[in-house]
């Protein structure tokens, strides 16, 4: 899937965490979010069990989501699809697969290590470990960690356990994604992301739409290196 306007050459986005961390919703917004700033981006899907980029962008070519749900299949598609062209994409893997991903990293997929940027949302304490693994075992890959409110509770004992502040501090770089509002749950029951809702016919979506780019671009602000703007 492309949009008109060249992004930062040839960078990786992987959004890999455990499941419930909001990887794949971050990974939509993301998406959205640059089909909004009218940039050049591909997308790809590898999740078989759920695959949620391609529910909500109906153009993404269909080669470009993994269907086979088989371990074995996930490196020749890093290797055939995602890595086969210098173009920047986005990278939703399926929860708890980023480990087909580090051991490709370390044994044969070290020369495009440094242009990989792992996006790590974390909403529950469950997911420390998960971010823990991919932090120690990325080579020289960078990682994002991102305090993903959306957790409510469970986001608020997650930022407060010490595993999680000595995470962040090995990490270095760290973001947090606010609580996007009455607008994500009419995102996720009408499978519309939020560029898509700006042009309805309903104000008050369209308004809760602008306020979640808007938080998107708030939340990566400070950090450049792993945004396509």
């Amino acid at each position: 899937m492309t949009t008109n306007k060249a992004a930062s050459s040839g960078k990786k986005y992987i959004f890999a965490a455990a499941g419930g961390g909001g990887k794949s919703t971050l990974a939509m917004l993301m998406t959205s979010t640059a089909i909004f700033k009218k940039l050049e981006i591909d997308i790809f899907d590898v999740e078989p069990a759920n695959p949620t980029l391609r529910r909500y962008f109906k153009t993404m070519p269909p080669e470009n989501a993994l269907e086979d749900d088989r371990p074995e299949a996930v490196v020749p598609f890093l290797e055939n699809r995602v890595f086969a062209s210098n173009r920047p994409a986005f990278v939703d893997m399926g929860a708890n697969m980023e480990g087909h991903v580090l051991r490709w990293i370390n044994d044969r997929g070290a020369a495009v290590a440094e242009d990989i940027r792992f996006i790590v949302p974390v909403s529950k304490r469950d997911g420390i470990t998960a971010a823990g693994r991919i932090a120690l075992n990325c080579g020289a890959a960078s990682v994002l960690l991102v305090h993903n409110e959306a957790g409510g509770l469970d986001a608020e004992a997650a930022i407060a356990d010490p595993a999680f502040a000595r995470l962040a501090e090995e990490v270095v770089h760290f973001a947090r994604l606010p609580q996007l509002g009455t607008t994500m749950a009419d995102v996720h029951r009408t499978s519309t992301p939020p560029h898509l809702m700006l042009a309805g016919k309903n104000r008050f979506e369209a308004q809760g739409a602008l306020t979640m780019i808007r938080a998107v671009e708030e939340t990566f602000s400070d950090h450049p290196d792993f945004r396509p703007w």
